[in-house]
């Protein structure tokens, strides 16, 4: 069988199972899958078999697709990182397409084969060319942290206290400082030692003068200063004291510890760049930093300061004084993109290899690739700072004639200086906190079962415990996906547990057993155990206590009073409930029904009591700081509409009398109710002399011969009596338009000529048919524009015959 005939059928095969499959999966819509799930539970299992064999088989696929390139396939452990990944994705295919092109263009002769010595050469080349990033990240390098002199610890349940042993450019003493007071969310905390110098900060005056940006040296022909000894750090910090503006960078590696480590600190002036160490055991020492980082009179300059400020505080006990974010600054001046790598080839037109980016920076000795990537955030930031300033200054002169945008950018960077890091908290009853299990059930909680919640919850708080013990990462120890996997199946066999934990750390593989038995025990108890509503808070009513305010994930903590007392309760979320309704009244009796200690969701039921209170305009008016019920007041009738306290006073009209007019008003009928007698109407005869133009009218009663007749006719009947007791009121006897007032003669619509059966204008009658012909007249109307006949294929006109 030839090559071509064989890869007719591959192709062939393949075209005939996507058919297959793509018909198959959409015999189900998308948007029913979670239905067919909660109906029922064995469509989930196979569900979820096939996301893992789909999955599995998409990674083999990356794998393979970029083998041999500097291609990163995506990481899809599970199906919530696919559309995080699809970027991911897309790379690999068009790494693939291109591939494919240039062996088409080879095949057909575009372009030449290399030679065996230019191969060769292609070769030299790509041993020298830069290492991808997932080969710098996930190293197995033992752990730095248990070097230093002081161990960290992620066991401690007390408020985070700085580290800090002297406070230089200080306004408040630091005794004064290191104090504890209640936080916003009532437990304690330590006040931010910066708080009043910050606060009180301003930039020198330099910042608000137009000036010529100052360029960065060439970065090629300059190197930095790679800072790992106390002396080192003395010589840096003399040259900084005499700088008026430094440019500060981090990198941080939270990938095997539990909280996070910061690995690098990358320091520039206009002439000089440093990259400190600090995996030292010494690091606290870098504290005499604070110098420098807390003179307001020299300006720190930082790119995405957030998480920046909180781990310089919890690491190296380091605090800013006078920072300037870049990052709000282009963000006022309108920038369509706010990284740095943007600023960077916007203004120093050079491009950061940003495959680094998320590298293990824990690795000794620094790899020149990685140590130039580190030496460019900091490098070129100094010029940015003076384009932005320009460029603020101008902006505000433009449109801020009485304000600076200088003064916003230094406003919104007091903000992000004044952040404080908290210890990080778990409450492993109601699943709250930045690492909860609550944070993992937003699109699944509906799927599990009182024993899969409980094995859910189990398997959690181990995971918790076990990360802080080894100071690894939670990911690391068993990731969210296998949790999932493992609460829906519930494993009893430990080789079928295993295969969920895939890729398991060692940590997991050690304790494989105790898990199993903890799964056990959760199965068994759940069975009585509570349901997933049961614990969740519901949407918007959850307790500020759980969450904090900082993105980075910082957490405040209970002192052991408090923190004892709230573990002890299933749930602390209550509802501040009225002793009586505010809108009902006394007609629903709350205080019958209130339980303490019972959850929201449980707490407030839809109860009804009837008869309902009327409902009137005083339920609407403002309450007094009394919650006392509505006295029911006997002198509102129960017919009386409800009415609000803002409705227009509406003025009362005269029994038995209603007003028509011919002008003005609304053209719809109003229905009026039917009086026993008659009444005098008021007709009005079109005049403008207010009350004089109307006329009482009586309304006479049908009798005799006109009571039998027709609706219509009698219409016209009391029309015309109408009509004659408005020319008698006028004094006019030829009709209404004679009277000397000059009102308008009504139109006699019954002597008036037949419109539908008009004769012709030659006297003749009108068609066969009847009526009108409504295109009578459609030949009197102008002539448009000659149609132009369009050339169609064929022979031309030219040549028509």
């Amino acid at each position: 069988m030839s090559s071509e005939q064989s890869f007719q059928e591959l192709r062939a095969g393949i075209s005939s199972a996507l058919v297959n499959t793509t018909r198959t999966a959409g015999q189900i819509s998308n948007e029913d899958l979670a239905f067919q799930r909660s109906i029922n539970p064995q469509v989930d299992r196979l569900l979820q078999e096939q996301n893992r064999r789909l999955l599995a088989l998409v990674r083999d696929l990356n794998k393979s697709a970029t083998a041999g390139t500097d291609t990163v396939p995506p990481s899809l452990n599970n199906v919530e990182l696919v559309d995080d990944g699809w970027r991911g994705i897309v790379d690999v295919i068009d790494n693939l397409l291109e591939k494919a092109d240039a062996c088409l263009d080879e095949f057909t002769g575009v372009i030449k084969k290399l030679t065996p010595g230019q191969q060769n050469e292609s070769a030299t080349a790509t041993a020298k060319r830069p290492l991808a990033k997932h080969e710098y990240r996930t190293q197995n390098i033992l752990k730095p942290q248990r070097l230093f002199h002081k161990v960290p610890k992620n066991d401690e349940d007390t408020p985070f206290k700085p580290l800090l042993r002297s406070k230089p450019n200080a306004t408040v003493s630091l005794e004064e400082s290191l104090v504890t007071t209640p936080g916003p969310d009532g437990f304690l905390q330590y006040k931010h030692p910066y708080q009043t110098e910050i606060t009180e900060s301003t930039y020198p005056e330099m910042a608000y003068v137009q000036r010529n940006p100052i360029p960065s040296l060439p970065f090629e022909s300059t190197g930095a200063t790679w800072v790992d000894t106390p002396e080192a750090v003395q010589d840096m910090l003399r040259d900084l004291k005499k700088a008026s503006e430094i440019a500060v960078d981090l990198e941080h590696h939270d990938a095997h510890t539990y909280v996070g480590l910061v690995s690098l600190l990358q320091i520039s002036t206009r002439d000089k760049d440093w990259i400190v160490d600090t995996l030292v055991p010494w690091r606290e020492e870098l504290q005499v930093l604070n110098e420098v980082f807390t003179d307001p009179r020299i300006i720190k300059v930082l790119h995405g300061s957030t998480s920046d400020i909180v781990w310089l505080q919890r690491d190296l006990g380091l605090y800013i004084v006078g920072l300037f974010d870049t990052y709000h600054a282009s963000r006022l001046l309108g920038y369509p993109k706010h990284g740095l790598g943007y600023l960077l080839q916007r203004h120093a037109e050079f491009e950061a290899d940003k495959r680094y980016q998320m590298a293990d920076w824990r690795i000794r000795p620094l790899p020149k690739q990685m140590y130039d990537y580190a030496r460019s955030d900091t490098h070129f930031l100094l010029y940015i700072f003076d384009n932005l300033c320009n460029e603020l200054l101008a902006k505000s002169k433009r449109a801020h004639s009485d304000g600076n945008l200088i003064d916003e950018v230094r406003d919104l960077s007091k903000r992000e200086a004044l952040q404080r890091y908290e210890r990080q908290f778990y409450d492993a009853t109601t699943g709250t906190g930045v690492f909860g299990w609550q944070s993992m059930l937003t699109r699944s909680a509906g799927r599990y079962d009182r024993q899969q919640f409980a094995v859910l919850r189990a398997i959690h708080e181990w995971r918790d415990k076990v990360a802080r013990a080894e100071d690894e990462s939670l990911q690391h120890i068993l990731p969210n996906r296998a949790i999932l996997d493992i609460a829906t199946e519930m494993p009893v066999e430990l080789p079928r547990l295993l295969s969920y934990c895939q890729p398991s750390h060692i940590s997991t593989k050690k304790r494989a057993q105790e898990l199993l038995e903890l799964i056990k025990k959760a199965k068994a108890e759940g069975a009585d155990g509570p349901e997933v509503r049961d614990l969740t808070a519901p949407r918007g009513h959850a307790n500020s206590n759980d969450v904090s305010p900082l993105s980075h994930g910082a957490r405040l903590v209970l002192d052991p009073t408090q923190r004892s007392a709230r573990a002890g309760s299933p749930s602390n979320t209550t509802a501040a409930i009225l002793r009586v309704s505010q809108f009902w009244g006394a007609a629903i009796n709350i205080d019958g029904r209130k339980r303490k200690g019972v959850h929201l969701a449980r707490t407030i039921e839809p109860h009804l009591a009837l008869p309902l209170p009327p409902l009137t305009a005083e339920v609407f008016e403002t309450r007094t700081t009394d919650d006392s019920p509505i006295p029911l007041e006997t002198s509102i009738a129960p017919e009386a509409r409800a009415e609000h306290q803002y409705t227009k006073k509406r003025k009362p009209q005269e029994e038995g009398v209603f007003v028509l007019k011919q002008k003005g008003g609304s053209k719809k009928r109003k229905t009026t109710e039917v009086q026993d007698g008659p009444e005098p109407v008021a007709i009005d005869d079109g005049t403008v002399n207010g009350d004089a133009g109307q006329i009482e009218v009586p309304l006479v009663e049908l009798e005799g011969e006109e009571a039998g007749l027709t609706k219509s006719q009698q219409r016209r009947w009391r029309k015309r009596k109408l009509q004659e007791a408005l020319q008698a009121a006028n004094g006019d006897s030829d009709g209404v338009g004679g009277g000397e007032n000059g009102a308008m003669e009504a139109f006699d619509y019954e002597n008036a000529p037949s419109v539908l059966h008009a004769q012709k204008k030659n006297g003749g009658a009108a068609g066969a048919k009847g009526g009108i012909d409504p295109y009578s007249k459609s030949l009197d109307a102008p002539k448009g524009m000659r149609k132009v006949q369009k050339e169609g294929p064929g022979r031309s006109m030219t040549y028509k015959s």
